[in-house]
């Protein structure tokens, strides 16, 4: 099909979405690509593809719920929940240009240069109405909560969704833990001003302050990916004893790493306890 005239866009939405729940995705949504006015110079969906109209985002894989349960998180290091949202936001691109005649490019997951993304899956997931950001800084869906994204960009003008009108954090019950104890189960579960990560305040049950030390937090959650096989690497070069330097390189760290990166072209995190403790989509979680 062309990009002609006679092209009902409802019909391709609801294609779309079909062939986005069938490959795994659990929710989706439209945003205008010209809405990322927030977003640095370089990173917008019109520089990645001139005269996109849309950017259409998926949502799904998130870790089971025997995943949050289990005390050995390190086996979600080589899961690689988010590459399934990536290889489905590949084939919707092609799909779109080959049925519809428009064009559409999956957004790379990884990072362009200074380590910023290309284009900000947050901030799409948000544009679209899939979830709005938290506390703990991922973007959460009103009913599942944490989960990945991916996105494509396209000239199809699709209609657009835009964003949730109530902001999905804090949940009822962080409301109630900060009236009564002044924190919320992510600040608790990692605190700020006491080696943590998290720190923030609500004010009239919204978010008045968000604290995020992203230096430290980043440390700890890739210590098994690039960030992880760089330091270590550069560390084995400069070691000067052969049997240390050997020792090194047969190390837990050093083949967790290399494990990780083969399983994985995004970034796979390790630490996952803000979101272990996150009452948002808890439901699908309790399992028997």
């Amino acid at each position: 099909m062309s990009a002609s005239a006679g092209v009902d866009y409802g019909t391709c939405r609801q294609e779309l979405d079909k062939l986005a729940r069938k490959g795994g995705a659990v929710i989706t949504g439209v945003a205008d690509a010209t809405a990322f006015t927030a977003s640095p110079e370089g990173q917008r969906p019109t520089d990645l593809l001139p005269k996109a109209r849309v950017v259409y985002v998926v949502g799904g894989a998130q870790p089971r719920a025997g995943d949050w349960l289990s005390p050995v998180y390190q086996h979600m290091e080589t899961t690689s929940f988010g590459d399934r949202m990536h290889n489905l936001a590949q084939r919707l691109s092609r799909f779109i240009e080959d049925k519809y005649g428009y064009y559409a490019i999956c957004v790379p997951p990884g990072t362009d240069s200074g380590n910023q993304p290309f284009v900000s899956f947050a901030r799409a997931a948000e544009l679209a109405g899939c979830g709005t950001s938290s506390l703990a800084g991922p973007v959460l869906n009103p009913e599942y909560g944490f989960m990945y994204y991916s996105v494509v960009i396209s000239t199809l003008p699709l209609e657009i969704d835009g964003p949730l009108a109530e902001p999905v954090c804090p949940a009822p019950e962080c409301r109630e833990m900060w009236d009564d104890q002044g924190t919320t189960p992510c600040m608790a579960t990692c605190p700020i001003d006491d080696g943590g990560c998290l720190g923030g305040r609500l004010e009239n049950g919204r978010i008045a302050e968000r604290r995020y030390d992203v230096a430290r937090c980043s440390s700890r959650v890739e210590t098994s990916w690039v960030p992880g096989f760089q330091k270590v690497l550069d560390a084995t070069l400069k070691e000067k004893d052969k049997e240390q330097q050997k020792l090194m390189l047969y190390s837990s760290l050093f083949s967790r790493t290399l494990w990780s990166m083969t399983y994985a072209n995004v970034s796979q995190g390790q630490c996952f306890e803000c979101m272990r403790v996150c009452p948002v989509g808890g439901k699908h979680r309790l399992k028997k």
